[in-house]
């Protein structure tokens, strides 16, 4: 959320640690002070109180949450940032707006209190109620962090000028797609630590009979930053993917990176069977979809113009295959942070929707196509922008065109492996039907992908690789055979 320092601010101490006021680039950018400071706390006992702010204290056990990136975030971490914040008197006006920031215990109290009513005794006393409920009043919107069993955290937020209860919830269906993505989140939980630790507002004490141990030290690069870059591709635009990035390919737990993904596109793009391909393809990224600006609000939109939209067809590069060569042009989306695949086949004028998702959101709607078509409406309209340059001569609608759904595509609830799915159901796809079954294993589909990415990009990677790896990649001979029944 952007902070606004407007409407009635002048007498409030703007005074603001560098830590204490999050900026973008404080979401960017782990410094090595920032390291610095996480190391240390090496060796403290997990008892050890590390952080304190306000009525709010974090353990060095839960502490360590910040430092795994699969970690369950910790309430009492979210606490304590919320009192930093609250301590930032600045930050709780935006736009005018008075801010009220409740804790994440609180949510649990009277979540219980006002499930079970008289099944339980009340948790707040009448008086501590009426306080409560004066505060929220008080307050144009009331932020109220909620966790769902141990598992998920979102935001609710009572609007008093509105008079609506706003749910933010990066897992849900939200008008704006850009509060899915997460990718400056995960690098916010290593600069979380930092800010927490090095607050003025942090007055918990180093206890002097405490000894470091250097074997226990904390190193924030074994935990989480590996920034080194091991695979570049330069070509028609730099991805570049650092060892903690592949280190999550192989990860069960872990989503599908965005430049992953679009890394695999290329090298579906790129690969030299594809000149070979019958019908003829053509391999849109996400970079597309993004332009498509699906579900972004309305003052975020950015409308591109129909000459960088052109771009995205051009030849890629050693397929050798021209946009007017293709028949089939296939384009990848994301949204809630699930994948699939629109292919658009260019001479009987049909959509093929390709989602390995299962198909109970369908019941909310007459057909099952009705569920694509804001997505289908929006590459329409950008598509056609894009023909402009590419094709004078197109005179057609993208969202007429007939739809249907393939046989044999694999399902999964599993969102955090169905980008690896639509990427091979992408390469088998062949306007009819999949040419080769797929085996529908997270593991083993995501460990062929590390192969074949390293494989790829070989000639910029190479120096970063161990010799027994190079040794172990180069003895790997065809990696499709393993992939398909």
């Amino acid at each position: 959320m952007e902070e606004n320092a407007e409407g009635g601010l002048e007498s409030v101490d703007m005074k603001v640690s560098r830590h204490n006021k999050p900026k973008k680039v404080h979401v960017k950018v782990i410094c090595a002070q920032d390291k610095q400071i996480i190391k240390s706390i090496g060796g403290l006992g997990d008892d050890r109180t590390v952080v304190r702010v306000g009525d709010a204290f974090v353990t060095m056990h839960n502490f360590k949450c910040l430092l795994e990136r699969s970690e369950y975030l910790n309430g009492d971490v979210i606490n304590a940032y919320i009192n930093l914040i609250a301590a930032e008197k600045h930050l709780l006006y935006r736009d005018g707006s008075s801010i009220y920031l409740e804790n994440s215990l609180t949510f649990y109290i009277l979540y219980r209190d006002g499930r079970y009513g008289e099944k339980s005794k009340p948790s707040l006393k009448e008086d501590t109620i009426v306080e409560r409920v004066t505060n929220y009043v008080s307050h144009d919107m009331v932020f109220i962090p909620i966790n769902i069993e141990r598992t998920h955290w979102y935001l609710g937020v009572i609007s008093g000028k509105k008079r609506e209860i706003q749910v933010l919830d990066s897992m849900g269906k939200m008008g704006r797609d850009e509060l899915t993505y997460a990718g400056d989140m995960e690098k916010f939980r290593l600069k979380l630590a930092a800010i927490l630790l090095e607050s003025d507002n942090n007055t918990a004490i180093e206890s002097e009979d405490t000894e470091s141990n250097a074997d226990e030290t904390i190193d924030p690069n074994e935990f989480y930053a590996y920034n080194k870059e091991w695979v570049i591709s330069s070509n028609p635009y730099p991805i570049t993917v650092n060892l903690e990035k592949l280190q999550g390919i192989l990860n069960v737990n872990m989503p599908m990176d965005r430049d992953i993904f679009n890394l695999g596109a290329r090298m579906l793009a790129c690969d030299v069977l594809t000149s070979f391909r019958e019908p003829k393809c053509h391999f849109l990224d996400l970079k597309f979809f993004w332009d498509c600006n699906y579900r972004r609000h309305p003052l975020h939109r950015v409308k591109p113009e129909p000459k960088k939209l052109a771009t995205y067809f051009d030849v890629w590069p050693n397929s050798g295959v021209t946009f007017s060569e293709c028949q089939l042009v296939f384009v990848p989306y994301r949204s809630c942070e699930s994948y699939g695949v629109f292919a658009l086949d260019r001479k009987d004028r049909i959509i093929a929707i390709i989602d390995p998702t299962p198909f109970s959101q369908w019941n909310d709607y007459n057909h099952p196509s009705f569920y694509y078509l804001p997505k289908i409406q929006k590459i329409a309209k950008t598509y056609e922008r894009a023909m402009e340059e590419v094709d004078p001569m197109w005179n057609d609608d993208v969202y007429d065109w007939r739809h249907i759904f393939p046989s044999f595509v694999p399902k999964t609830m599993d969102r955090l492996f169905d980008g690896f799915l639509v990427l091979e159901l992408m390469n088998s796809w062949d306007g009819q039907l999949f040419h080769r079954l797929l085996r529908a294993d997270a593991r083993m589909l995501r460990k062929w992908f590390l192969i074949e990415a390293l494989k790829f990009t070989w000639d910029r990677c190479a120096p970063n690789i161990p010799e027994d790896l190079k040794a172990a990649l180069h003895s790997i001979g065809d990696t499709r055979r393993g992939k398909y029944i």
